[in-house]
């Protein structure tokens, strides 16, 4: 039986640097895909997730959880163990389970500080990913924060890691040392 493994957390957590590394790790035959390939694959009409998201979100959020969910059963059928990152948050990780038949499931949340978060997103020079999660006037830490606050609506199954301070190659090697809490 094939690992299926959904790594989420927050944006710039480090999803999308442990996933691959952690496939390379379990394989071989080992796969990954990162759920913004599916986001990003809306190139006309995308609708952002926000604290109040349209009907259209969440429709294309529910469309991103199915593909990346219908793909880790394809590659886990095809012998491959996978590694999913993807920002999955409260009771979409049980429904992204739910859709999986014949693997064994495994849960990572990446749970670094608030100010770690902050220090990385700044670090990636580009657009801020939490502006959607900010009341006006408010800072980046305040936006983190409020999305934040999604991730304690995930059921409390799993591995949870604070991974503040640790390298990517020392979040791997704790995910491995304890995958049995892991499961699903």
């Amino acid at each position: 039986m094939r690992k299926v493994v959904l790594v989420t957390g927050m944006q710039a957590a480090g999803k999308s640097t442990i996933a691959p590394m952690l496939a390379e790790r379990l394989g071989p035959p080992a796969a990954t895909l990162d759920g913004d390939v599916f986001y990003r694959g809306v190139v006309a009409g995308a609708a952002g997730m926000t604290p109040d998201p349209s009907p259209e979100a969440l429709r294309q959020l529910a469309l991103r959880y199915d593909s990346t969910a219908m793909v880790a059963q394809h590659y886990a059928d095809a012998g491959f163990d996978f590694v999913c990152s993807d920002i999955i948050l409260g009771a979409d990780v049980e429904r992204w389970f739910e859709r999986l038949r014949g693997v064994e499931p495994y849960l990572v949340v990446l749970t670094p500080s608030v100010e770690s978060i902050v220090e990385r997103e700044i670090g990636r020079g580009g657009a801020n990913s939490y502006r959607d999660w900010q009341d006006q006037g408010a800072s980046l830490a305040d936006g983190v924060r409020a999305l934040q606050a999604e991730l304690a609506k995930i059921p409390r199954r799993g591995l949870w890691l604070d991974t503040t301070g640790q390298t990517p190659a020392q979040t791997v090697d704790k995910i491995l040392a304890d995958l049995p809490a892991a499961r699903w």
